[in-house]
């Protein structure tokens, strides 16, 4: 398209695994396999990886990273596009995305805010020809408490803030029954107000749900700009609407003004003061993989073009990057008698490759929106997923380092008539059993999963199939490649069930990373991003009734008790706990050292006041003529939407009914908590230093993630007993030792304050934990927190 003004068409494509919808690109591991490894430095380099792929396609917006959901609901169909169940973990992989995609000089797009936990209920349309058709009058209203929206929904949110993200996208739930899109309070108050955000609100595709009134709350961008379901119609809440707005002053001239800075102003910020250039143009169609096809495929309109140029956006950097966080991903749950890695040497002379998750789809690996699941999984359904160029299944990458060692290979890809399975498993010296559990977004259904889980079991009757084989195999090993966690407990305590690991969806290197770990090529080194219960109702279910009005209600009665803070609260011992991972060697930590950096106060300090507000050229209003239709000069794509006016009838009103806590007056202080961005400068400033030796006193060289979570005191305010706060991984040569240093940040000390509507820090003693799990503290510190008036 020309540019206008100056000013270029920008390209927005999803997304958080790689370029969405085109050839010749990486499937990149998921968010949830980042979170994985805790290697904050894999976290940067593959978004810096994912956005040199963008980049080279043409794209100028990222669509990722994804935050939210959190992982609130083990059984949510998107919680893989995210890092893990831990606001902690969620922010550090949101930030460091960020920067990696920034760096590149795009802009990269959070999402989604907020409180989108589950797929179910999230858009209406999408409920039509389901058990819920005709039910639903209003998406589902994700009900969050005060203090859980700072100190766990929106806590990753600010991390992403604080590094500069340029674009938010807002989720299609409601958030405390207002749409998430047009809620003031979640945009203008929380995000634009405390956060300090400077860039720019964008729509999830089709969550806008009013034009004035979503535009006062804080939307800045409507995607894709029609009415949801009425895609290439010209329908829109803004367009020729917004305009008319803005002459009838419903809409002021300065929120107009204010909602272009803010897109321009975070495009000058990634790319050195400049736009993106013209000739930055995509270089694909997301509609097609032709060569040559319509100009305006959609609308079936224009001359025969070309469309896709089929540049190859692979490197040995990106392809390389996306191997190497697969692997250190990928978490060793059990090793009975180390009977892994696997050797020739040590009597495996013959191996049984068996399960569905092992194999290539019949339908090959990429079915529309990656909706293929009887085969090896690279990624869930939906807007996350990529095609992909090729990929190495287990059984491809498994097989042929067997044969290499003269192993007798057998295989097996049957899920129901195990007769054959359990013949091939007597004889077997070792059985590698592949199983998986898939979900997607909401609007794909696949085999009653509408985007979410029906419930946490394992697909293709796994558990029977593991059952089986164990039965015949004295040394089983269970490799689980699912999208979160899963119910284990009918096979975990068989006595021939001697290897466990489990993976998030890997990519294309599937097969190649779970290969390298099991022959031991590579160490594992992967951590739990969430905790697996032994019983699945210890989890938070999908919430299916629509309610008797049709408006879902879901309150997030779990509060601040996140994941393993539920588990630790209420005393239940899960199978494995969050953090939990083995390795192929053996580390112990030691020398536990707390710094002050700065003393601590209990109250963040007054933020500075805003600037005064600069007036935008252009702010008076002009006469409507000007902004008529310009038939004669202008040739109209069929479908598309454009700001002119059909008339230059404005219809005024008198008065307008503004969104709940909109305030239309820009104040000329921040709130206390706001003041910069991610929030009030204190609570980013370093306040303790920790560290501790770490020592490989194993045979084998690997890699240790050190963990520190924080207690906090026992006052009237409860809180968790213990919050992740810091983690550092460290390779070391086997007999080596190694230094792991931790940042405690004000904010990690803090607590929201409901009353105040600030972050606090109280008084008292704070327990310092580092460990390797949420459950395995080796060493422990204190500190202990004063006021002046108590020190003097």
């Amino acid at each position: 398209m020309p540019s206008f003004i100056g000013i270029p068409s920008f390209c927005l494509q999803d997304g958080p695994l790689g370029v969405r919808f085109t050839d010749f690109v990486t499937d990149f591991p998921s968010g949830l396999a980042a979170g994985s490894t805790f290697s904050r430095g894999l976290m940067y380099l593959r978004g810096k990886a994912i956005a040199l792929e963008h980049k080279r396609k043409g794209v100028n917006v990222v669509l990722g990273p994804v935050v939210g959901p959190i992982g609130l609901k083990a059984a949510g169909g998107r919680n893989w596009e995210g890092f893990g169940a831990d606001p902690y973990l969620q922010g550090v992989g949101g930030s460091l995305t960020v920067q990696g995609i920034q760096d590149q000089g795009l802009v990269a797009t959070v999402k989604h805010l907020i409180g989108n936990e589950q797929e179910i209920f999230r858009q209406v349309g999408e409920w039509e020809d389901t058990e819920w058709g005709g039910c639903l009058k209003e998406s589902i209203s994700s009900n969050i408490g005060d203090r859980a929206m700072h100190e766990v929904y929106l806590w990753p949110f600010a991390d992403c803030v604080h590094a500069g993200v340029g674009s938010v996208m807002c989720s299609y739930n409601r958030v405390n029954n207002t749409y998430a899109c047009e809620n003031s309070a979640l945009l203008n108050k929380l995000l634009k107000s405390e956060l300090g955000f400077q860039g720019w609100v964008m729509s999830d595709w089709g969550a806008q749900h009013t034009g004035v009134y979503s535009c006062l709350a804080g939307l800045d961008m409507s995607m894709p700009g029609e009415i949801i379901n009425d895609w290439c119609s010209g329908k829109t809440y803004w367009g020729p609407l917004l305009t008319r707005a803005v002459y009838n002053q419903t809409v002021s001239q300065e929120r107009l003004s204010d909602m272009a800075t803010r897109i321009l102003a975070s495009f000058f910020m990634v790319g050195g003061g400049k736009l993106p250039c013209e000739d930055s143009e995509p270089n694909f169609s997301s509609w097609t993989y032709h060569t040559y096809s319509q100009q305006y495929i959609y609308q079936h309109y224009g001359p025969i073009i070309q469309v896709n140029w089929h540049i190859d956006a692979r490197t040995s950097f990106t392809e390389q990057t996306a191997l190497k966080v697969a692997k250190e991903s990928i978490v060793l749950l059990r090793n009975t008698d180390s009977h892994l890695p696997i050797n020739y040497e040590d009597g495996v002379r013959r191996i049984l490759i068996a399960g569905i998750a092992s194999g290539p789809d019949p339908n090959g690996f990429n079915c529309k929106d990656q909706r293929c699941v009887n085969g090896a999984m690279t990624s869930g359904w939906g807007s996350g997923s990529v095609n992909n160029p090729y990929v190495i299944t287990p059984y491809e990458a498994v097989a042929q380092r067997a044969r290499k060692q003269k192993m007798v290979v057998d295989f097996s890809s049957e899920s129901y008539d195990l007769r054959e399975v359990q013949n091939q498993a007597d004889y077997a010296d070792v059985a590698i059993v592949f199983v998986t559990a898939v979900s997607g977004e909401g609007f794909i259904e696949v085999d009653e999963n509408y985007g979410d889980r029906k419930n946490v079991s394992l697909w293709h009757n796994a558990d029977e199939l593991i059952n089986k084989i164990a039965d015949r195999c004295r040394r089983t090993i269970v490799v689980i490649n699912s999208v979160g966690p899963v119910d284990i407990d009918e096979w975990i305590n068989h006595d021939n069930v001697v290897g466990v690991l489990w993976a998030a969806p890997l990519g294309q290197f599937v097969g190649e990373a779970l290969a390298s770990i099991i022959f031991g090529e590579e160490n594992p080194s992967g951590r739990l991003p969430f905790t697996i219960a032994k019983k699945t109702d210890h989890y938070v279910p999908i919430l299916t009734d629509p309610g008797e009005d049709g408006e879902p209600q879901d309150t997030f009665d779990h509060d601040i008790y996140l994941d393993y803070k539920f588990f630790d609260k209420h005393n239940i011992n899960p199978y494995f706990e969050f953090g939990f991972g083995l390795s192929y060697s053996s580390f112990k930590l030691g020398d536990l050292e707390v710094s002050e950096v700065k003393c601590p106060s209990e109250y963040l300090p007054r933020p500075a006041p805003y600037l005064e507000p600069v007036k935008m050229c252009g702010d008076d209003i002009c006469d409507p003529v000007d902004a008529l239709f310009p038939y004669e000069s202008f040739n109209a794509v069929p479908g598309f939407i454009y700001p002119y006016l059909f008339d230059q009838d404005i219809y005024s009103s008198d008065s307008f009914e503004y969104p709940k806590n909109y305030i239309p007056d820009q104040p000329s202080e921040p709130p206390i908590a706001g003041g910069g961005l991610g929030g009030n400068p204190a609570l980013w400033e370093t306040l303790y230093k920790v560290t501790a030796e770490v020592y490989n006193k194993g045979d084998l060289s690997g890699s240790f993630v050190a963990q520190l979570y924080i207690e906090f005191p026992c006052t009237a305010v409860a809180s968790p007993s213990k919050q992740l706060r810091g983690f550092e991984k460290i390779f070391l040569e086997s007999g080596a030792s190694g230094t792991v240093c931790f940042e405690i940040l004000h904010r990690d000390l803090s607590y929201w304050d409901t009353h105040s509507q600030e972050w606090v820090i109280q008084e008292g003693t704070y327990k310092i934990y580092v460990g390797s799990s949420s459950r395995k503290l080796d060493l422990v510190g204190e500190i202990d927190i004063q006021t002046e008036e108590d020190k003097g």
